[in-house]
């Protein structure tokens, strides 16, 4: 939980940490880069006490490291977080599954319906950024419909390092149609309600996803720089660095 010193305070530092996450996420800010907290409070027009505390929460849940000698900088994730992330995803998420065959209301099941048909229409145009929105669709309603809000707390926050994961690398296009065939079977094991089949359907998802993973391992790229922070490659957080807004 952030940290705070009064309600304005907490909203505050929670704003700030929603939008260098969002930054994060949708690559905006990219591994190596370093975070000014003076350029991000007067971005954000806010105080630098916001900032600190948004910070700190970040590099609770990896997405930056903060270094008293060198500053603040985005982080990549490593091919073994990688790893681990889908791993976690491959437990957690059979097993939800596995629950919402057997706890699905009519109305869920008829939003999960949807969700499916708007996500096959749409994954014909191969288009990455809708083909990830409605994939989390899905796995959203699924979460929802296995009834545990703790589970769905966990791959929440996995599945905002999977959108960046899968961002960073190339998602395959026959990725992409195997994974609609995966979730199909998914689907139809909930509309019959078959908790097995629906555990062992996306248990077979998630695994594909483990199979594919080198898609999404994080490369380095060029890019050009962003306010609030300092393009500066990984090789360099504990070396020269030039310092901007400072």
């Amino acid at each position: 939980m952030l940290d705070s010193t009064s309600p304005n305070e907490f909203g505050r530092a929670g704003f700030v940490y929603r939008e260098i996450k969002r930054r994060i996420t949708e690559l905006h800010y990219q591994p190596g880069d370093r975070l000014s907290e003076v350029r991000i409070a007067n971005e954000l027009n806010v105080g630098r006490s916001p900032v600190r505390t948004a910070f700190a929460h970040l590099q609770n849940e990896g997405w930056i490291e903060i270094s008293p000698q060198s500053g603040t900088f985005v982080r990549g994730l490593t091919d073994q977080e990688i790893t681990e992330i889908l791993e976690t995803r491959l437990v957690l998420e059979t097993y939800l599954a596995g629950r919402a065959a057997t706890r699905i209301s009519d109305a869920e099941l008829d939003r999960l319906r949807r969700a499916f048909v708007a996500y096959g229409d749409r994954v014909s145009d191969e288009r990455l950024e809708d083909y990830l929105d409605l994939d989390l669709q899905f796995h959203i309603a699924v979460y929802e419909a296995g009834g545990n809000s703790l589970i769905r707390g966990i791959l929440t926050n996995l599945i905002d390092k999977l959108l960046w994961i899968r961002r960073r690398g190339t998602e395959s296009p026959n990725r992409i149609q195997s994974a609609l065939q995966e979730i199909q079977a998914v689907f139809a094991a909930l509309e019959r309600r078959d908790a097995d089949q629906a555990a062992a359907a996306m248990q077979a998802h998630i695994q594909s996803s483990l199979d594919f993973r080198q898609l999404y391992q994080s490369t380095d790229k060029p890019r050009a720089g962003v306010a609030g922070a300092d393009t500066q490659p990984s090789s360099k957080l504990a070396g020269e660095v030039k310092i901007i807004g400072r």
